[in-house]
């Protein structure tokens, strides 16, 4: 146990401040770091620092106190009355960004926790050495060993703690009945849609999959999602026998999530909305290339339950064969 650590633990509250200001996978692969925090330091409360692209997913998320979004910040100084008025104990920049650390550094937080390598390091007292870029790790160890600066007795369990009302299923299902889906029938998957950080299955491969689907497993519906920008892309797969509901642009992500806990597979490139189905433990066939750091080894997700597909060798993707993936995925249907 570090000096540091007995220092936190001897007070009757630690405020601590997590920012991933990133994309949405990358948040969700911090949350067992939050975990974690509150384990090692029960008397913690934590504020957890995104960006609003993230909606309201984690609202009522277990062990975080209060959500705030960094674009609410009208510049630099805001931001640094901000963080002077919550009086923080620590801050941990899971995803380091410069202007960040230098507020952090700039309004006096004690402890200021983060990378040793980039240019702005120096802003951090306590630096942890790892170069991610070679992942030998999942993020979310990563993510962990970030706290290595309290203690080497880290635990490495991820849990996942995604909660919603009856509320909100009731008024998602009242939503989706009024586009003509029952979210109560035998339903998987699609997310065609990618932010470009890793190389997908090509689109025509996806529809090509998404309609041996639907012939092979006739009592299942394939629901498509994605934004709004991606609707047209979604109308690719649309099937003659109504066989398939396009979701895209229709519900926002909390809806998203209630949405793929109540799915019996998930099938997607390596992007955000997989680490949501990741979290909640769903059957998952993800695609991925063999580089890293786009590979599965960094960046697959949590489930117990997931068929991770890539190409037999290097990171064509167009080398992933659909009969092949079809045989896969009816074992997980079936």
């Amino acid at each position: 146990m570090r000096e540091v650590y007995k220092d936190l633990l001897s007070k009757k509250e630690v405020k601590v401040l997590v920012s991933r200001t990133d994309k949405i996978g990358d948040v969700i692969l911090s949350l067992p770091l939050i975990n974690e925090i509150k384990r090692l330091i029960p008397k913690s409360r934590i504020t957890f620092l995104i960006s609003n692209r993230l909606e309201n997913l984690i609202e009522g998320y277990r062990d975080i106190d209060s959500v705030v979004y960094f674009e609410k910040f009208e510049g630099q100084k805001e931001f640094i009355d901000f963080l002077e008025a919550g009086k923080f104990d620590a801050a941990i920049s899971v995803f380091p960004r410069s202007e960040i650390a230098s507020a952090f550094y700039r309004s006096k937080i004690r402890i200021r926790v983060g990378t040793s390598y980039r240019w702005y390091s120096f802003l951090f007292n306590y630096r942890i050495k790892e170069h991610r870029k070679y992942s030998e790790k999942h993020e979310s160890d990563y993510n962990l060993n970030l706290l290595k600066f309290l203690t080497d007795d880290i635990s490495y369990e991820k849990k996942f703690y995604f909660t919603y009302t009856d509320t909100e299923f009731q008024a998602l299902q009242n939503k989706l009945a009024s586009a003509g889906f029952d979210i109560n029938s035998k339903f998987l998957i699609i997310h065609p849609g990618s932010k470009g950080s890793a190389y997908d299955l090509p689109v025509e491969k996806m529809i090509d999959l998404s309609s041996k689907i639907n012939n092979r497993h006739e009592d299942y519906i394939v629901v498509i999602t994605g934004s709004e920008n991606e609707k047209e892309l979604a109308d690719k797969f649309a099937d003659e026998r109504g066989g398939v509901f396009n979701a895209a642009g229709l519900i926002n992500l909390r809806e998203l999530m209630i949405l793929i806990d109540k799915c019996s597979l998930f099938i997607s490139n390596s992007t955000g909305p997989i680490h949501i189905a990741g979290a909640l433990n769903k059957s998952i066939a993800g695609f991925y290339p063999n580089s890293a750091p786009m590979n599965s080894e960094r960046w697959g997700p949590l489930s117990n339950n997931a068929l991770i597909i890539r190409p037999d060798d290097g990171d064509d993707m167009d080398k992933i064969n659909t009969d092949e993936v079809l045989e896969k995925i009816s074992r997980l249907l079936e």
